[in-house]
C-alpha cells in the first residue's frame, strides 16, 4: 500500500506553485512544488497532451458541456506544443497510483472515517480526501488536505480546465464530505500511537516514519540531508537545531 504523505510530495510536484499560499506548511519544500505542473483535462489521468487528445476530449465531454470550440481552443492553447501533462480530479489520485475511477466511487469504496465535514470533529491529516457531493447525490469533485496556513487546512486539486493542479485554502471552496481512502493509502498512525525516541543507534533507526519528518524539517529549512527514511547524525543535527529554536525558555 502506498503512503499519504508521498503521494501528496507526488501531487504537489504537479501544481502550480503562484496558486500555494505564502506562508503554507507543506511536507515538501517550496522550491520543489510546481516542478512538473499538469493542467486539468477530463477523463485523464496524467496523460501527455496531443492535439488528438484535446480533439476527442472536446467531442466526447466539453462540446456536450457547452463548450464552444472556440472558447475550449483558447482554454487548452499551447498544451499540446509545450507536452504538458493533464489529469481531472480523481485522476490526480488515479495517476499515483495507477488505477481510473471516479470520484464518487473514491468516496464509497475507499474511504473510512467519512461523512460530511462538519459531522466529523478529528483534525484533517494529510493525504485526506475531500469531496463536493452534487445535488444528485453522489461526489462530483475530489482534492486533498496536502497542508496548513496558520492552521487552516489547504488542499491540492485537479480545479478545472482554466485552473490545473493547485492548491487552494479549504474555507475558500465548497467542500461538503471528507474521508481518509484507507483502502488505498497508509496514514502511519501506528508511529503516532507510539512515540518514537530519535538517537543515532546502530543499526539505524529506520522506516517511512523517519523519511516524512526529514522531508517535513528540510521543508522548514532544518536540513536533514536527502530524505532516506534512516536517522542519522545529520538527520539528527536538523533535529536538534529545530528543538533549540522551538524550545521553551
Amino acid at each position: 500500500m502506498k503512503n499519504a504523505v508521498d503521494f501528496i510530495v507526488f501531487a504537489l510536484t504537479h501544481a502550480k506553485r503562484e496558486s500555494i499560499p505564502e506562508g503554507a506548511k507543506l511536507p515538501i519544500g517550496i522550491d520543489e512544488c510546481g516542478s512538473d505542473p499538469w493542467e486539468y483535462l477530463y477523463g485523464t489521468t496524467g496523460a501527455r497532451v496531443t492535439q488528438a487528445l484535446l480533439d476527442e476530449r472536446y467531442e466526447h465531454f466539453y462540446s456536450k458541456k457547452g463548450w464552444s470550440r472556440e472558447a475550449f481552443a483558447t482554454a487548452t492553447e499551447n498544451w499540446a506544443a509545450l507536452r504538458r501533462r493533464a489529469a481531472d480530479c480523481q485522476g490526480l489520485l488515479d495517476s499515483f497510483l495507477g488505477t481510473d475511477v471516479t470520484a464518487n466511487y473514491c468516496y464509497s469504496a475507499w474511504c473510512t472515517e467519512r461523512g460530511a465535514i462538519d459531522d466529523i470533529e478529528r483534525p484533517f491529516e494529510i493525504g485526506e480526501a475531500v469531496f463536493f457531493r452534487n445535488s444528485d447525490g453522489r461526489m462530483s469533485h475530489v482534492g486533498f488536505i496536502c497542508g496548513f496556513e496558520n492552521g487552516e487546512p489547504l488542499a491540492v486539486e485537479a480545479r478545472g480546465i482554466r485552473f490545473g493542479v493547485v492548491v487552494t485554502r479549504l474555507s475558500e471552496r465548497p467542500w461538503t464530505h471528507r474521508g481518509l481512502v484507507t483502502q488505498k493509502l497508509s496514514y502511519d498512525r501506528e508511529y503516532r500511537d507510539e512515540p518514537v525516541v530519535l538517537a543515532v543507534k546502530s543499526p539505524m533507526i529506520q522506516g517511512e516514519h523517519i523519511m516524512h519528518l526529514q522531508k517535513a524539517l528540510n521543508a522548514l529549512g532544518y536540513y536533514c540531508g536527502a530524505p532516506d527514511g534512516r536517522c542519522g547524525r545529520i538527520t539528527m543535527s536538523g533535529v536538534r537545531e529545530f528543538v533549540s529554536r522551538h524550545a521553551a525558555v
